[in-house]
């Protein structure tokens, strides 16, 4: 098999490649902007024990955010805990934060 040949197969061959490349970026793009236009802007504090639970739908930003005032996760009740005492203060920060989010107070 001549150099010329081989060199045109190759070529095929990455050619095939770029196009799969190509189709499976474009449905990542379109899961990534499904995702995005799916986030809904809710929070809300509950009274938990001695503490208070705020949960919210996903976000990153709004995740990192809550980690960085000090929440703690907790895995059975899909929330992040703050000490009761300081329930204004998380208040305050997220509302400041994320002013054009929902909030509700869950009574229990």
């Amino acid at each position: 098999m001549s150099i010329e040949l081989k060199l045109e197969l190759l070529n095929q061959k990455v050619d095939k490649m770029i196009n799969l490349f190509e189709k499976t970026m474009t449905i990542l793009e379109k899961k990534k902007s499904k995702r995005e236009d799916d986030i809904t802007t809710e929070w809300s504090i509950e009274e938990y024990r001695d503490s208070i639970l705020v949960k919210f739908s996903y976000n990153e930003d709004f995740k990192n955010y809550i980690k960085e005032i000090g929440g703690m996760w907790l895995i059975g009740k899909k929330a992040w805990m703050f000490p009761k005492s300081k329930e204004s203060q998380i208040k305050a920060l997220i509302s400041e934060k994320y002013n054009d989010w929902t909030f509700t107070k869950v009574q229990v």
